[in-house]
């Protein structure tokens, strides 16, 4: 498939679980999401799959409406209940009656993912899933993708994130794919494929260059299990 300007003669098959997107900005990551969230339609070829997809995108305050933070998740979760429960195991209860738009990047980067699942989708896009989260968010994040149980395409930079949580990795590069396979063969091939635009996060260049597996260590650093 084709987007003019973005994506060029795409021809990709996405596995069950977790499947990463990586590549450099303006790689065609964005678009690739917004294609299987079904926002956007392609100039030549088409996309199959499931239609009810969660979307988490770029920037998490424009999917804001409700006056609340607690209102706007409902809109998503079936009620105010459902919405409660959601930001006390988020850990976002404190800020239930709060603007969204008063969130901190990383406290609006749960509560749209929380919008973006809340609602039974058969599968889920996040876009820059790690961008303003700490530590603590991360491995909320990292644990709360394990458990989705449906397809899951995240993309974005952080590859340490990405070796994590994902079995399935895609590299894009000027709008084509370069590289799609296991997870662990492409981490392998990070270090000597220097065109791609990508660097190893430090967890993983300290595994590859000890001879140690990238995953594991990625999630140990990381501190998640799968």
């Amino acid at each position: 498939m084709t987007v003019r300007g973005r994506l060029r003669d795409v021809t990709l098959s996405i596995p069950r679980g977790v499947t990463a997107i990586l590549g450099a900005n303006g790689s065609g990551k964005t678009t690739l999401l917004k294609l299987a969230a079904r926002l956007l339609k392609p100039d030549r070829g088409s996309v199959e799959g499931p239609r009810r997809v969660g979307a988490a995108l770029q920037n998490p305050y424009l999917g804001f409406l409700g006056p609340t933070v607690a209102e706007d998740l409902a809109r998503t979760a079936g009620g105010r209940g459902e919405a409660l429960k959601l930001l006390r195991e988020a850990g976002l209860e404190y800020a239930s009656e709060r603007s969204p738009y008063t969130l901190s990047m990383g406290e609006a980067r749960i509560l749209s993912v929380l919008m973006a699942i809340s609602w039974g989708p058969e599968a889920v896009v996040i876009d820059e899933p790690t961008s303003g989260l700490d530590g603590s968010g991360k491995r909320w994040l990292a644990s709360l993708i394990a458990r989705l149980g449906v397809p899951v395409l995240v993309a974005g930079h952080d590859i340490d994130f990405a070796a994590a949580v994902a079995g399935w990795a895609v590299i894009l590069r000027d709008g084509r794919v370069r590289v799609s396979g296991d997870m662990e063969r492409v981490l392998r091939m990070l270090p000597e494929e220097t065109g791609l635009g990508l660097e190893p996060g430090p967890a993983v260049k300290a595994a590859l260059e000890r001879g140690l597996d990238p995953l594991c260590t990625a999630r140990c650093v990381l501190g998640v299990t799968r």
